[in-house]
């Protein structure tokens, strides 16, 4: 795969679901269980659209979903949006993928308002250069509640000022 055939869309397609389960289990980062609330995401937003507050931006490689971004507004907030999952088709990690996603994702909700962007990922060392990755990109290590997923796997919030 290379990333000058890449193509980047908002809109989801049912073909998407078959591709996503490929790109979440190549990342070698998920649980089963993980993989299954991710698709049920792709599932209400297939469904319902824009009005299941539930947004993506996909790449896609010869009509192929091989990486996403999946987002929605914090309606317990005036101007927070949560970043929910992200990944990469193993064989697209560290073409600029992911950096290219999250840049379209930042900038469609700085122009919906957006001041605040609020995420989450896992404090275990797999997870150390996707930490990384978002340091690299801007945002702060801004909380860390230990054996929150399970025992020794904690949950790291991440954020960053947008507005």
């Amino acid at each position: 795969m290379s990333t000058n055939e890449i193509i980047y869309r908002k809109e989801t397609k049912e073909s998407d679901l078959e591709d996503f389960n490929e790109v979440l289990k190549s990342s070698g980062f998920f649980y089963d269980y993980e993989i299954e609330a991710a698709e049920d995401f792709l599932k209400y937003q297939l469904e319902d659209g824009d009005e299941s507050g539930i947004h993506y931006f996909m790449a896609e490689d010869n009509g192929k979903m091989v990486g996403f971004i999946c987002f929605g507004f914090d309606s317990c907030t005036q101007y927070t949006y949560l970043l929910y999952w992200m990944a990469v088709h193993n064989d697209c990690r560290g073409k600029g993928v992911g950096k290219i996603l999250l840049q379209k994702f930042e900038e469609f909700v700085i122009a919906k308002g957006a001041k605040k962007i609020v995420g989450e990922t896992s404090g275990r060392e797999l997870y150390e250069p996707t930490r990384a990755f978002y340091v690299k990109n801007g945002y702060k290590l801004a909380a860390e509640i230990s054996d929150y997923y399970s025992v020794g796997d904690s949950r790291v919030t991440i954020v960053k000022d947008v507005g």
